[in-house]
């Protein structure tokens, strides 16, 4: 519809159908008939062909029109038969012309052909009467019967040319031109009626045109007013969402706002309370004020007191201090003599532990002897002193393993597995002496 071009061609091809319809109601009407073809047809010796549907009726000024251009035709054939019993080879020329104004017709008419099957095209899918399609395609029919006719005729004409030529007599020519002028009056009034039945298909044209128009029109008018009424209400619609929501914001607000005087009121009640209770702590801090003054004179007093007597407990700390550093240089004294005196003893412990065993040594000496003054045999001395050497090289704490073991604190001798169980169980004492002994103070000894 925005197209001006195919505006215009719509119009044109309403148009052509518009006279085509009025054509086809013309010759529903009837009117006389031409110069028979069939007789036309006998005089060339070719097969008879059917009758065109007779031409519609015209107004009468279309009529006379018509009928002087006949009486012109008819005089001019009288005139160019004159012309042609004298001269041959200008009636052959002048065929020759008809011919090729025949061709141009023909052609013209193939044209107008083409645009009738595009505009028959274009309003087949187009809302119609079945009436006038029905009419259309009869037209259609008949003009391509016509169509095929008379280039069936001109393909005759051409073969006659051809096959005859000069041969032809005078006679013949004269015949085959009254025949070809019969045939040009015959295509003639086809033409006409085909320019007609294009008028009539154009009016008509024109006219659904403008009632296809007129309601795109109205369509276009009711298809705005419905999108104005949409727009409208949409517009009405955002604007009752846009109401409601600000509603509910305000709600909220509203909420929000009593929520807020309520939290507010509570804490001025809260902020009062307090106030009261400020004031209240004000009147007690004021007589604890009071108070405190009294106890302050009264703890001067007090502290003068006690700075006095702080000197004289200063001077009495000078004095004990020189009797405290009196009392521990007394007493450092007597502490090298305790370590003097304990180490000594330590020294007298061993020494006694020693002479103990060599008088026990002295013991067994003696019991040796007496044992050899009591038994005469000699081995069994020996194994006496056997069992006295295994027992001494035998570890006194378990009995079973040899000595491989010396304590370097007392030098007493025992198995490596009784001291470092010993030692693991942190019983870190002699088993014989009770002298204490540390990680280094154990060693392995190598009696071969």
């Amino acid at each position: 519809r925005g197209d001006p071009g195919l505006r215009s061609r719509d119009r044109r091809c309403r148009r052509h159908l518009w006279n085509r319809s009025g054509s086809r109601a013309a010759a529903a009407a009837g009117t006389a008939p031409g110069p028979s073809r069939a007789a036309a047809a006998a005089a060339a010796g070719t097969a008879p062909e059917v009758e065109p549907p007779p031409p519609p009726p015209l107004v009468a000024g279309a009529v006379e029109e018509r009928e002087r251009e006949r009486r012109d035709r008819e005089k001019e054939r009288d005139r160019d038969k004159d012309a042609e019993k004298g001269k041959g080879e200008e009636g052959r020329k002048r065929e020759v012309e008809v011919v090729k104004q025949l061709k141009m017709d023909l052609k013209r008419a193939q044209e107008n052909q083409k645009e009738m099957k595009l505009l028959l095209d274009m309003y087949r899918s187009s809302p119609k009467e079945q009436r006038d399609k029905v009419q259309l395609m009869a037209a259609e029919r008949k003009i391509k019967g016509e169509m095929e006719g008379l280039r069936q005729r001109m393909r005759d004409v051409d073969e006659r040319e051809r096959g005859e030529g000069r041969k032809i007599a005078d006679v013949d020519a004269i015949h085959r031109l009254k025949i070809a002028n019969e045939q040009m009056d015959i295509m003639l009034k086809k033409v006409a009626l085909a320019k007609q039945e294009e008028e009539a298909l154009l009016s008509e044209m024109d006219v659904t045109s403008q009632a296809f128009e007129d309601m795109q029109d109205q369509n276009i008018r009711l298809m705005q007013q419905l999108r104005e009424k949409d727009d409208a209400n949409f517009k009405l619609m955002s604007e009752r969402i846009k109401s409601n929501q600000i509603h509910k914001l305000l709600k909220e607000e509203k909420e929000e706002l009593v929520d807020q005087v309520l939290t507010l009121q509570t804490q001025v009640d809260a902020q009062l309370q307090v106030v009261r209770k400020l004031e209240n702590t004000e009147l007690l801090l004021q007589n604890n004020l009071t108070t405190m003054e009294k106890e302050l004179s009264v703890r001067s007093q007090t502290v003068e007191l006690h700075r006095r007597k702080a000197v004289e407990a200063v001077q009495v700390a000078d004095d004990l201090k020189l009797q405290l550093d009196s009392v521990q240089s007394k007493l450092f004294e007597v502490q090298r003599n305790i370590i003097d005196t304990s180490v000594g003893r330590e020294k007298e412990n061993f020494n006694f532990k020693r002479t103990q065993e060599d008088i026990s040594r002295l013991r067994r000496k003696l019991e040796l002897q007496k044992k050899t003054e009591m038994f005469t045999n000699c081995d069994e001395i020996l194994m006496e002193e056997i069992k006295e050497y295994k027992s001494k090289l035998t570890c006194p704490c378990c009995n079973m393993r040899k000595k491989d073991a010396i304590l370097t604190k007392c030098f007493h001798v025992f198995c490596f597995e009784c001291v470092k169980t010993r030692y693991d169980t942190r019983q870190r004492k002699c088993p014989k002496c009770n002298a204490a002994f540390g990680a280094n103070d154990f060693h392995r000894i190598y009696i071969g």
